[in-house]
């Protein structure tokens, strides 16, 4: 009777362990920016849409799915593709990206090379491309974080990532 208790207090730890240890090894790891671009409100003035890039890493364990990425302006609220200031449209490429109008990106063919957020799997680097259309001349509340929010091991997770330039400048 004592051997079986011991047995199953055993099992039982392990399995706790191995619980936790599954619950740590999911949310482990992050996103790592590590360039940021910005445009000049003159720009924005044209009325003409560009492309920013942002220089990405996953640093830590496993491999997560990108479900999608929300941008969050200074005042709090979600941009929304039908948000009556700008519309950002958000890509991944492979290559290294800076800032382009978008005749340039037509024109060059780096169109060809955006690739739609849900389902990407990052392995090394890769660029985070925002198509901003302006619609008004008034951009008060700008960007300050986005949130990319990514599948691992099987669990949605979320990251939030400060942009404290904004993707929109005075000059």
């Amino acid at each position: 009777m004592k051997k079986t208790l011991i047995k199953w207090i055993v099992v039982c730890t392990l399995v706790i362990d191995a619980l936790f240890a599954l619950r740590y090894l999911s949310h482990e790891g992050e996103f790592e920016k590590y360039s940021h671009v910005t445009i000049g409100k003159e720009s924005l003035k044209e009325g003409k849409a560009v492309y920013l890039g942002y220089q990405f890493r996953w640093e830590g364990m496993g491999n997560p799915r990108l479900q999608k990425v929300e941008f969050i302006k200074s005042d709090g609220t979600i941009v929304a593709k039908d948000d009556d200031q700008m519309q950002i449209k958000p890509y991944i490429t492979k290559m290294d990206f800076g800032a382009y109008h978008e005749e340039d990106v037509i024109k060059e063919g780096i169109v060809n090379k955006l690739l739609p957020i849900k389902g990407f799997k990052p392995d090394d680097s890769f660029s985070l491309v925002l198509r901003v259309e302006p619609y008004e001349n008034e951009w008060d509340s700008d960007i300050k974080t986005v949130r990319i929010t990514y599948k691992k091991f099987g669990q949605t997770q979320y990251q939030n990532i400060p942009f404290d330039d904004g993707i929109i400048s005075d000059e």
